[in-house]
Order: structure tokens, then C-alpha cells, then sequence
């Protein structure tokens, strides 16, 4: 009889399987430097309610809700070591069916239809690093653009990224829906709540 090794109870092996704890840290952070942003803005006396901070501190604050609720479900149900892995039960009962099996040139099957010269192979889930490093270098990159580019331009390309990070393979529709997200959030801010938003090279025609 085989014995196995125990799995590594380690740090390694603890954060190996806790990879998907990237995005409440960065929703995080974001929740933290956006309430920081937000009690510290300038806002002059005679603004109306709600004021400018209000959905600013609406985000943060949703921002850490949904990080501490994101960490404790990666936390309390880490990704398995093997998705599907290979049971002594099955691995025992191909072998006495190929055992007991005519020699011909049919592979012999078991009952769950997996032929005696298959092995079902063991697969892990990984986080898709590409798709977090398209999220956070859009991110970057929106925040870089905002001031030269405006809002509506630097929030198009930020709806975008986003889409195309999280697998969108359209781009043309993404682009004329990126353009109507941002225009509308311009809307909002402007006819809803009295702001405006940076306008960057577009001063001139919004």
C-alpha cells in the first residue's frame, strides 16, 4: 500500500491556495485611499446637499464592505489542491475489468464509460493572473489619464479595460458601450448632482 505525503501546512501551501485574496486586497486599498481622499477634500462652505463627498464615501465604503466579505469566502473555502483527482476505487475496478476483459481491438470501458487506457488527469485551479494584471493596469492607467484626458475619455477607457480584462472579446461594442456608460455617468454628475467632472482635452466642447 502507497502511502501519501501529508500536504505542506505551511505558509506556501496556506497562500497557494488563497490567491484569490488579491482582489479583496486591492478593493481594499481602494476603499481606504478613497475615504481618505474623501474626508480630507476641500468643500466649500455653501455646497448643497449631498455634496460632493457623498458618492465618494458611498464607494469606500462599499469597496470595504466587499472586500471583508470577499476575504472571509476565499478564507473559509480556499481552492481545492486537485479538482479531480484519480480515487483506489476506480484506479482497482479498470484494472479488473481489463484484466477480465477479452484481448480485441476494442479499449475496454468501466461503467462510467472511461476507457481502461485513460487516466482522468488531476487539475488545480489557478487564479488568472492575466486578468488581474489587466484589471490593476487599467486601474493604473485611468488614474494616470483622468486629468489630461477628462472623464469622459479617461472613464470610457476604464470601462473598457475592465471588459476586456474580464474576457469581452467585442471590441467595437465595447467601446460605444464604454462611451455610453461614461457619458451617462458625465450626465449624472453634471445635471444630477451640480459637479463637474474633469473635462482634460474636452474643455472646450463639454
Amino acid at each position: 500500500m502507497t502511502t501519501h505525503p501529508a500536504p505542506d501546512p505551511g505558509p506556501a501551501a496556506f497562500l497557494r491556495r488563497r490567491t484569490g485574496l488579491i482582489i479583496p486586497l486591492l478593493l481594499l486599498v481602494t476603499g481606504v485611499v478613497l475615504g481618505a481622499g474623501t474626508l480630507t477634500m476641500d468643500v466649500p462652505a455653501n455646497v448643497a446637499s449631498p455634496g460632493p463627498q457623498m458618492f465618494p464615501t458611498v464607494v469606500a465604503v462599499a469597496c470595504l464592505v466587499f472586500a471583508v466579505l470577499l476575504g472571509i469566502d476565499v478564507l473559509r473555502r480556499p481552492e481545492p489542491e486537485q479538482a479531480a483527482a484519480v480515487s483506489v476505487s476506480s484506479v482497482s475496478s479498470v484494472s479488473s475489468t481489463v484484466a477480465a476483459a477479452p484481448t480485441d481491438t476494442t479499449a475496454a470501458t468501466d461503467a462510467t464509460g472511461t476507457t481502461a487506457d485513460e487516466t482522468p488527469a488531476a487539475v488545480r485551479t489557478r487564479s488568472n493572473r492575466w486578468a488581474v494584471a489587466g484589471l490593476v493596469g487599467t486601474i493604473v492607467a485611468f488614474i494616470a489619464l483622468l486629468v489630461p484626458l477628462g472623464w469622459l475619455l479617461s472613464g470610457a477607457l476604464l470601462f473598457w479595460g475592465v471588459a476586456r480584462a474580464l474576457g469581452s472579446r467585442r471590441p467595437v461594442f465595447d467601446i460605444f458601450l464604454s462611451v455610453a456608460i461614461s457619458s451617462t455617468v458625465q450626465l449624472a454628475f453634471s445635471a444630477g448632482l451640480g459637479l463637474s467632472l474633469p473635462p482634460g482635452i474636452l474643455a472646450g466642447v463639454l
